[in-house]
């Protein structure tokens, strides 16, 4: 595993790519004023997919407030191809599967022994509940949830790093954080 850089700016040019491969820089994502991070666990998880199909489904309201959203994975194209084909998820869904953003933004460490948190398990219960299934799990499973709130320059203007299986702040929270945001 890579040392955790943990910075306050993600590079512009560092290397993303979609789910049918082709290399996108960071740069040519942040296209708005701000824009919202949502890293997933992988893209099967479950209460990773009901987070970021929320976040899809108001990404045309953000956007009116010149806010960006995307989505960050470490690997599972074929996930990422399955949110845009079968749940309509329209936004941006990148791999990064040397996680170099995550070590940028300080959310490299692994779950560890907080995957067996209790509320970890009550988060896919509820996502389950609602209708969600899961996908393959893959070898990112042990990641932290989070969010991370970027500005043109790449710069880390908000963070939120997750402690344990689904630990996502409530979008209206995060919606609150960044219209603080100058």
């Amino acid at each position: 595993m890579a040392a955790e850089i943990t910075t306050n700016a993600v590079p512009l040019d560092l290397d993303l790519s979609t789910a049918d491969g082709t290399t996108v820089a960071l740069g040519n994502l942040l296209t708005e004023r701000l824009t919202l991070v949502h890293l997933v666990r992988y893209f099967g998880c479950l209460p990773c997919q009901e987070w970021l199909i929320d976040l899809d489904r108001i990404a045309g309201e953000l956007a009116k407030e010149s806010v960006g959203a995307i989505a960050i994975g470490g690997s599972a194209d074929y996930q990422a191809v399955w949110l845009h084909e079968a749940r309509g998820v329209r936004i941006p869904l990148l791999l990064d599967p040397a996680q170099t953003f995550r070590d940028y933004v300080g959310a490299s460490k692994p779950l560890g022994w907080r995957m067996a948190d209790p509320r970890g398990a009550a988060a896919y219960t509820r996502s389950l509940a609602k209708g969600f299934r899961p996908q393959s799990i893959t070898k990112d499973t042990v990641r932290s949830p989070g969010v991370v709130v970027l500005d043109q320059t790449g710069s880390v203007r908000w963070r939120h790093i997750g402690t344990r299986i689904g630990h996502y702040p409530p979008l209206d929270e995060v919606l609150a954080k960044v219209a603080g945001l100058t």
